[in-house]
């Protein structure tokens, strides 16, 4: 299932929804000044608005939806955006289609599940590491831009440092023992 939304500038519409991307192509195909181009291998639509009448109809399996040029800035060009939605009235026995915010990363929802747990086991294991150390390790920066990170101070000291961000590249990490070792080397 997808949503058509029309964006412009500071202006988003979600205005309807398909089953499936050829349908909503069909629809908007049908206002006037429509154009699907392709720029550096991405297909763009839009429209622009000084093309619409005053008022018109488009009628789409029997439903109107109404569109006017006075809905739009008419010197700025009507961006098409579809957005896919899972229809969760249709029985399926997987993962929904799409992605997932976890924290600041986006990541594929088939991939979700699995990239949390090894986020989370790689935490572990560096505060772990850390803490037989001598040092104190803390969570930071949840909802920053580049998301969270691990900050440690050795015990009984002011200053904190910052180790690394919680990111797809701290998942990856195999050896995280030898990495934090290796961080840790140039504060010492």
């Amino acid at each position: 299932m997808v949503i058509l939304e029309l964006y412009q500038g500071e202006y988003q519409k979600d205005l309807v929804a398909f089953d499936s991307l050829e349908e909503g192509r069909a629809f908007v195909a049908q206002i006037p000044g429509y154009t699907l181009e392709n720029e550096d291998g991405f297909e763009v639509e839009s429209f622009n608005p000084v093309d619409l009448p005053d008022y018109i109809e488009i009628v789409y399996n029997g439903n109107i939806v109404p569109l006017s040029k006075w809905m739009f800035d008419p010197a700025e060009i009507v961006v098409i955006v579809w957005k896919e939605i899972s229809n969760l009235s249709v029985k399926n026995d997987k993962v929904i289609e799409g992605a997932t915010k976890v924290d600041a990363y986006v990541v594929n929802n088939d991939e979700v599940k699995s990239y949390v747990e090894a986020r989370e086991a790689n935490f572990c294991k560096a505060k772990a590491f850390l803490e037989s150390k001598g040092y104190e390790v803390d969570r930071s920066f949840f909802g920053s831009e580049d998301g969270e990170a691990i900050l440690f101070r050795r015990r009984g000291t002011e200053d904190w440092h910052f180790l690394c961000h919680l990111d797809p590249l701290f998942v990856e990490i195999e050896d995280v023992e030898g990495y934090v070792k290796e961080e840790i080397q140039s504060y010492s």
